[in-house]
């Protein structure tokens, strides 16, 4: 088991399109932290963004109300096995794009955590992650 020195956020914006997969990433995070004590020192910061803006939700399989119980379920996941989840939902009119997330989250995130990691809904979180990057400021 490890002990977390450090506090961090894994930031990841959810595109609804990209909910499904989104549970390969949350079983990454579940299973890099396993081995660690103090999970309470790391955050899970989700952004389901439902804007059709870009894209619209194909209603002849799917409705928002799907879409959202799915994200809950993600989050759900995380919070079961002792994580700290904030999420946040945004569906306005106008275009929330991944780099305006992402500024958000250095600007925000950096403010009470060590270590600011961008997440992606197709990324994988090693498992060695947090003991290599505990290490680094050692």
């Amino acid at each position: 088991m490890i002990q977390l020195k450090y506090k961090y956020i894994i930031g990841t914006q959810i595109m609804f399109y990209e909910i499904d997969m989104s549970t390969d990433f949350v079983d990454s995070v579940i299973q890099a932290t396993e081995n660690v004590e103090n999970k309470e020192n790391i955050t899970v910061d989700l952004c389901f963004n439902i804007s059709e803006y870009f894209e619209a939700i194909d209603t002849s399989t799917t409705t928002k109300d799907e879409l959202m119980d799915k994200f809950f379920g993600v989050c759900k996941m995380l919070e079961d096995t002792g994580h700290k989840v904030t999420h946040t939902i945004y569906d306005g009119k106008e275009p929330r794009t991944m780099v305006e997330y992402r500024r958000d989250l250095n600007y925000f995130g950096c403010q009470e955590h060590d270590y600011v990691i961008w997440g992606e809904t197709d990324c994988l979180i090693p498992k060695q992650c947090f003991e290599v990057l505990d290490g680094l400021m050692s």
